[in-house]
């Protein structure tokens, strides 16, 4: 098995290679998706070379302000060549390690990311849209918009996409069979895969409501349910376990309050009023990252607040207009300052690109139609009143924001694209109102919300594929295929195999017992010392791994971290679907998932499952696939595992099914 995977990882590489001439192997590679100008490029550009390169500022003779001063490159020589990042100076600049020749010359630089990003935009065209928002014809009203009722008795998702698939000359085609929707539906909604005997029983159910009423068996599983979303949540909210600011007290968990927020279904407007005017268990959010050393204006608590607010609750990336009045939208310094004087005991001084200006904004919230905000009541005051005015129901970002983040979740992409930018032009207005007024009317209930577009026809169509680079203009032709989350994968395997994960860092209720907690906190003395947890007896005592952890509890490790786990010092609205190298060289031959599947595949001997091979057979492709093997998979598996397997040829078989794209991908 080992020979068979480094075979297959250096095969990789030989393929990479081939496929890629001349790119030079020292450079961050090109990032793997569609890149928007407006929200993937801007503000890197803003944030690492306008200060040098844009308005008045021409160092070198070179401005980076707008597509034509960057085409002009430096004293007429070209800086990029469109279509050809690896043969670009701002590339080899940007990148390179030489303190004495990268740009910007001073802190810490570009992140690879953002070097992969500049590489795709400018592989991909070195696109400049930056007045989309004003040329789209498309403005966003403040306030939802009534919908025409189309008919009662429908689902209100089916009512307006009728006449939208009828003008795309869209056929309507039949929906997903039992079998896949089971397996959809249970990772989309509590992150796990369906078992062998809960797919059977449903399978054989003949109620023409059975899809819904599996629906809300699965939504009142409140524990399943509340561990799954933590992930989400987790990631929008940049909570961990571990991490920048947690060790020196710069940073506060929110873990308990969110997991009890999930599993008591709080209705979403008393969410976001708890994190945005706090109490003790829910302030980590909205105090931030105290980082170390003198920080800018843009990265301390209070601008922080203002730009974690209005991109997480409101589809607004305030970044750029928290430096200069932003080129991308209407947004400007004085919306961003106005916002975070909120959250401040003091008024704040102006920053353009962090150089004072001498100037306050007046204190303020970003729609003022909405309501006032009295600058001279105290913080705290002024923090409950951004929660009411974020969460009104005449304020319809805040719906809309929250209907289309749970849109692309659970279909692979937004009715609105980037789904930080809110303000641009759904693919179907009416559609995207009319389930932010019913999500309000709900009581904004989230699992309403979800159980609505679950049991929608448009969400039961059979998967399509994701369109790379695509140029023309999106239509909905059903769910897009999306990979399994790094916890998802893990969970999955451990659903399969019994083993689970150890150590958690955070104790479920039935879990706090004085001695376990007694644990935790050694555990957490130790972190905050600085000193690194050890290996334990534990990690690989396959009894001792019986007990389902799931994969969210611990901390990230090099597999979740390349299969999209991030690491929560910013907030992350989205994660990346696209295949890259270093996933695919985490999958075949990373020795961290080696590691677990071995430990796997020595729970299966040790419960006694591998001692049958061809109930084994049956019972892992009915868990991991939700069908029996064909005919040539069960040879093949048999011929794999022999008569009496041992642990590598279970091992070998675990592996198989864990690198099958129907393993991997949610259809």
């Amino acid at each position: 098995m080992k020979f068979s995977r480094t075979f297959l990882c250096i095969l990789t590489g030989v393929m990479l290679t081939w496929a890629s001439p001349g790119v030079d192997l020292d450079l961050p590679e090109a990032a793997h998706k569609t890149i928007d100008f407006a929200n993937d490029i801007h503000p890197i550009l803003a944030e690492h070379c306008f200060k040098c390169h844009a308005g008045e500022k021409r160092k070198g003779d070179f401005q980076l302000d707008s597509h034509e001063r960057l085409l002009h490159g430096a004293d007429g020589e070209p800086v990029v060549l469109e279509g050809n990042s690896a043969e670009s100076l701002l590339v080899e600049l940007i990148a390179s390690d030489d303190e004495d020749f990268r740009m910007p010359p001073k802190g810490d630089g570009l992140t690879d990311e953002q070097v992969g990003l500049i590489r795709a935009w400018i592989d991909q065209g070195l696109s400049w849209n930056l007045t989309e928002l004003q040329s789209q014809g498309y403005t966003m009203p403040l306030a939802l918009t009534v919908p025409e009722i189309l008919n009662t008795n429908s689902n209100i998702i089916d009512q307006h996409l009728n006449a939208y698939l009828e003008e795309h000359n869209f056929k309507l085609i039949a929906p997903i069979s039992d079998a896949r929707f089971i397996r959809r539906v249970s990772l989309d909604l509590i992150g796990l895969l369906p078992g062998p005997e809960a797919t059977g029983s449903f399978l054989q159910q003949e109620s023409p409501d059975k899809r819904e009423d599996l629906v809300d068996t699965l939504l009142n599983e409140n524990q399943a349910y509340a561990e799954h979303w933590m992930s989400f949540w987790n990631d929008l909210l940049r909570n961990d376990f571990e991490g920048t600011g947690y060790i020196d007290g710069g940073r506060k968990q929110i873990t308990q309050w969110l997991y009890d927020a999930l599993y008591t279904n709080l209705p979403y407007n008393k969410f976001v009023q708890e994190l945005i005017s706090p109490t003790p268990p829910s302030e980590g959010f909205i105090k931030g990252i105290i980082w170390r050393g003198d920080n800018a204006v843009v990265v301390q608590p209070p601008m922080q607040a203002a730009r974690g607010i209005s991109m997480i609750f409101l589809g607004l990336n305030l970044k750029c207009a928290s430096c200069h009045d932003s080129f991308t939208d209407h947004w400007t310094m004085n919306d961003t300052y106005g916002l975070a004087n909120c959250f401040s005991d003091t008024p704040l001084e102006i920053s353009r690109c962090e150089v004072p200006t001498g100037k306050q904004a007046p204190t303020s919230f970003l729609w003022p139609e909405l309501g006032d905000i009295d600058s001279t009541l105290s913080k705290r005051k002024k923090m409950q009143r951004v929660a009411e005015l974020v969460t009104t129901p005449d304020n319809g970002p805040f719906a809309r924001t929250i209907v289309n983040r749970i849109w692309a979740r659970l279909m692979g992409r937004g009715l609105v694209e980037p789904v930080d930018a809110i303000e641009r032009e759904p693919w179907s207005p009416a559609l995207l109102d009319a389930l932010a007024l019913d999500f309000v009317k709900s009581g904004y209930d989230l699992r309403h919300l979800m159980k609505t577009i679950i049991t929608s026809r448009a969400y039961q169509f059979p998967a399509v594929a994701r369109k790379e680079n695509a140029q023309t203009a999106y239509t909905f032709r059903g769910p897009e295929l999306r990979r399994l989350s790094a916890e998802q994968f893990y969970d999955a395997l451990s659903t399969l195999t019994g083993l689970w994960q150890v150590n958690p860092k955070f104790l479920l209720p039935s879990e706090s017992t004085p001695e376990e907690e007694e644990r935790q906190n050694k555990l957490a003395q130790a972190a905050a010392g600085g000193q690194s947890e050890q290996a334990k007896p534990e990690d690989n005592n396959v009894d001792a791994r019986r007990k389902p952890i799931r994969a969210w509890r611990i901390p990230a490790d090099s597999f979740t971290r390349s299969m999209g786990r991030t690491n929560r010092e910013q907030f992350t609205t989205f994660r990346e679907e696209d295949f890259t190298t270093l996933q695919s060289l985490e999958l075949t031959n990373g020795t961290v998932l080696n590691q677990f599947i071995r430990l796997c595949a020595e729970a299966l001997h040790v419960n006694g499952r591998a001692q049958d091979p061809e109930k084994l057979i049956q019972d892992l492709y009915q868990h991991a696939l939700q069908r029996s093997p064909e005919k040539r998979e069960e040879k093949i598996a048999l011929s794999l595992l022999g008569e009496a397997p041992g642990k590598e040829q279970v091992e070998d078989l675990l592996w198989i099914l864990a690198m099958l794209p129907e393993f991997q991908i949610i259809y």
